[in-house]
């Protein structure tokens, strides 16, 4: 053996003796070697040290301590930074004990201990200019509070129970809000229910003392299920003059009649507490009808009525003016079908819409916009279909020339549209239009529009009687058959709602002459003279 292998083999003894025996110290002689022999013997002890005499931290309590270097004694607390014993002998149930009551801990936090946190805000300076600022505040952690907003959440936006549970979700609120423990869906379902429950008895006081009467809004329609859904809506003003306004939908109703509407309604209004009613307001069919007659009866049992719920039936205007649309849009029926077939042709796939695109380009047509779709019981999206496929009408005109598949596709449906059918939509837009903005304006829930409907509607009366003259044909004929459906509803005063006209009288704006200078102007003098009779007994 070399006397380098010695060396080692000495230096190995050595350690393993004084293990055994640390009170004893054994002097071995060796032969004399030089330093660097010596240095890499401490290595080789080292390498063994570490490999086999020291074992793994498997305690989980190392993981809210670091060591301290120079004390293998002592650790120090990652949160407080107290020292605390670690020695062999003690074990890790002191850092265990630390743990658990260490204030400073993440999960030992007091439940009213608050949190400095900051609030973005706008501010507007002295010099008009707007700023984001942050804002100091104080957050508290709270369980509770949490779990009622993660419920208003769910509600909000629609989202599904099992929502809670998803791992998206959790793996959210662990980085967000590590405290926080996240329902199940069962106890989520539970915490909307509660919510639910709440707000309904709170509802019900809000209405109990509301020296105010209510405006319902009433409306049936069918799912792609074939269930039958009612929304009720609810339009008030407070004691404080603010409008407000209360939407339900509910499926209780196996079918469009109008007795279960009618029970429908009274059931949801002794659900909200509601017995002050002024208004009810329903489409025109037959079934509407026999639900108001309904509701007539059962809120005069109430005491809740206005002269006898006698005006409680108020026709929606905005489905009236729908029906007389209808009625004078079947003269025009081809040429908006076939210009709803091409844009409908255009928007159908990226590489249609991309070939419109270099049409427009073509013909130097400068608008950001693009055609949109309409859909076909909405009379107002077709409008607003028709607007905007004649700002492109030379595009199309283009693709009709160069793109081949275009011109075959759209002969299924009668062609695309020609030059006659974009001037007819060019003359009927300017009368569609007046339509269109009485429509937006009855459609308002931000503000009220009672004050309103009897202007816009007598106002499309006369423009129809204007158009009725027209030198124009076809705007003759939209105009003749509009005028038999809105005649239908307005020309008989004893079918007219007189709260309409009570609404205008109480516009500080307008008074009474005013009402019945319009009544004079849209009547006969016999039906005038009757209107504005009733109007004074009111």
């Amino acid at each position: 053996m070399t006397g380098e292998n010695i060396d080692e083999i000495e230096m190995l003894s050595s350690s393993a003796e004084s293990s055994k025996e640390p009170k004893k110290s054994k002097v071995v002689e060796t032969p004399t070697v030089n330093t660097k022999n010596k240095r890499k013997g401490k290595k080789i002890v080292e390498a063994v040290e570490a490999k086999g005499g020291k074992k793994k931290k498997t305690s989980s309590a190392w993981d809210h301590f670091k060591a301290i270097d120079g004390d293998k004694e002592h650790v120090e607390c990652i949160y407080c930074a107290r020292k605390i014993n670690c020695a062999s002998a003690n074990g890790t149930n002191a850092m265990k004990r630390h743990t658990e009551r260490c204030k400073k801990a993440p999960f030992n936090l007091e439940k009213t201990q608050t949190i400095l946190d900051f609030e973005s805000k706008i501010k507007c300076n002295s010099d008009g200019t707007i700023e984001t600022v942050s804002v100091p505040k104080l957050w508290r952690f709270d369980q509770e509070n949490i779990r009622e907003a993660l419920a208003k959440m769910v509600i909000l936006n629609e989202l599904p129970f099992s929502f809670v549970e998803r791992e998206g979700f959790r793996m959210f609120c662990k980085i967000a809000i590590h405290d926080f423990i996240p329902p199940s869906r069962t106890t989520i379902t539970r915490d909307c229910y509660a919510l639910f429950i709440e707000k309904r008895r709170t509802l019900k006081n809000f209405f109990k003392n509301l020296s105010s009467r209510v405006c319902l809004t009433t409306d049936t329609w069918t799912s792609a299920q074939n269930l039958s859904y009612m929304c009720l809506t609810a339009h008030f003003i407070d004691d404080t003059w603010k409008l407000h306004k209360m939407t339900i939908n509910f499926y209780p109703i196996s079918g469009h009649f109008g007795d279960l509407i009618g029970r429908a309604v009274e059931k949801c209004l002794l659900e909200w507490g509601l017995k002050r009613i002024l208004t009810v307001t329903v489409d025109n069919a037959s079934s509407n009808d026999l639900a108001v007659k309904y509701l007539k009866q059962i809120v005069n049992l109430w005491y809740g009525s206005v002269l006898d719920a006698q005006f409680l039936n108020m026709r929606c205007d905005v489905h009236i003016l729908n029906l007389v649309v209808k009625d004078g849009l079947k003269d025009v029926d081809d040429s908006v079908m076939k210009v709803r077939s091409t844009v409908k042709y255009v928007r159908s796939s990226p590489a249609r819409l991309q070939k419109f695109r270099s049409c427009i380009e073509e013909e130097n047509i400068n608008n950001k916009s693009l055609v949109c779709l309409d859909i076909e019981t909405r009379w107002n999206s077709t409008y607003c279909m028709l607007k905007n496929a004649l700002v492109f009408r030379k595009a199309f005109k283009n693709m009709k020339t160069k793109c081949i598949p275009y011109t075959k596709e759209l002969r299924k449906v009668g062609g695309p549209p020609d030059d006659e059918d974009w001037d007819k939509v060019t003359a009927y837009l300017p009368f569609l239009e007046i339509f269109y903005e009485a429509t937006l304006s009855f459609s308002g829930s931000r503000y009220v529009t009672g004050n309103n409907f009897v202007e816009e509607i007598f106002d499309i009366g006369y423009t129809i009687n204007r158009y009725l003259d027209d030198s124009n044909d076809g705007l003759k004929s939209m105009a003749r058959q509009m005028k038999m459906k809105f005649d239908k509803y307005w020309a008989n005063v004893n079918n007219v709602n007189l709260l309409m006209f009570i609404a205008l009288v109480l516009d500080p704006m307008h008074k009474l002459r005013y009402v019945e200078w319009i009544v004079r102007r849209s009547y006969d003098p016999s039906n005038s003279f009757t209107l504005c009779h009733e109007l004074k007994r009111l």
